[in-house]
């Protein structure tokens, strides 16, 4: 069984915005909620072994936070998930195959896309688990019932929780 996260970066920061979307930086409001989500995941004791972060400011920022209560030792900045497509995060899982549990920091709708793509459409989503949509600072938890990540497909993901902030 191998288990995947989905955080979305913290609400961002929106005064004095110059069109350059990718330096957007994360609100106070982004912080708190980025802690909350955290300090809610740090209950569940469960581990994070490598994190694959989008290259924005946001998300950067919004690992720190994250990881001054989680501590994820290996971390690793993948340029092409920011506003990539849920095609591409599926791929890029798939080439990891040593890790027992991985967490992505990215961005809207890349997620939606995501799951669109692995959650089987013949199961019902319970709308309990997953609400309307990805707030910022959401995390998602995914099994995958599959001994290496390049196995990973509709047929072996199951939605396990969101914590919304």
């Amino acid at each position: 069984m191998k288990y995947l996260y989905l955080l979305r970066h913290g609400k961002s920061l929106w005064k004095n915005y110059d069109g350059n979307d990718h330096e957007r930086d994360i609100s106070k409001k982004g912080i708190e909620k980025t802690k909350n989500v955290a300090q809610k995941f740090l209950l569940k004791n469960e581990v994070i072994e490598l994190c694959l972060y989008s290259s924005s400011k946001r998300t950067k920022k919004t690992l720190r936070i994250f990881n001054k209560i989680i501590q994820i030792n290996k971390k690793r900045e993948k340029k092409g998930l920011y506003h990539c497509s849920g095609a591409y995060i599926l791929n890029l899982i798939k080439k990891q195959n040593t890790k027992k549990s991985i967490l992505i920091l990215g961005h809207e709708p890349s997620f939606s896309e995501f799951l669109d793509i692995v959650i089987n459409s013949n199961k019902k989503i319970n709308l309990s688990v997953l609400g309307e949509k990805i707030y910022t600072s959401s995390l998602i938890k995914i099994a995958i019932d599959v001994s290496t990540w390049a196995n990973m497909n509709r047929k072996n993901c199951t939605l396990i929780y969101h914590i919304c902030p």
